[in-house]
């Protein structure tokens, strides 16, 4: 076994036998979600709200509340990430051979990529509000709502099937 598979079998038998670890380690991964599902959630339905109003002002507005959302969402997925890794490390073999998690993960990997796609899309239209860019925005809003209601999903499923 080599120095990573040394600390994470160390990291396994410590989470398992320090419940106050584990159950912070648990706390700061539903934070994250809570905290950056929360308010990209929130901010998504400022967009979504928006979509069918032909307001250039209206617009601008909802794209401005999602580039400020960001500004937490990005620090909350992170602590989202770091715990998660956190918890999957703590029985890596299992979560290795599970469907749900990788189907899970992959949720994730999109989330991060329409969120990327989000911010870009939000700083093209703040230039010059083409409406183009503003669909593309309505589209990925609407995506990140259903990603970050689908990723709590199949976070509530590893709990009992993993």
């Amino acid at each position: 076994m080599g120095a990573l598979g040394e600390a994470v079998a160390w990291w396994a038998v410590y989470y398992s036998d320090h419940q106050v670890v584990s159950l912070t380690v648990q706390y700061f991964h539903l934070a994250g979600i809570l905290i950056g599902g929360g308010i990209a959630i929130a901010a998504d339905r400022e967009v979504l709200a928006s979509a069918r109003i032909n307001d250039r002002d209206c617009r601008a507005a909802a794209v401005a509340v999602v580039q400020r959302a960001h500004g937490i969402v990005g620090p909350a997925l992170g602590v989202m990430l770091v715990s998660g890794v956190l918890m999957a490390m703590a029985d890596w073999t299992t979560f290795v051979a599970s469907t749900l998690f990788w189907i899970k993960m992959g949720l994730v990997g999109l989330l991060l990529a329409n969120g990327v796609g989000l911010i870009a899309a939000g700083r093209l239209h703040a230039a010059s509000q083409p409406t183009h860019i503003w669909r593309r925005i309505v589209a990925a809003s609407g995506a990140s709502f259903l990603l970050w209601l689908l990723i709590l999903w199949m976070g509530a499923w590893l709990t009992v099937a993993a």
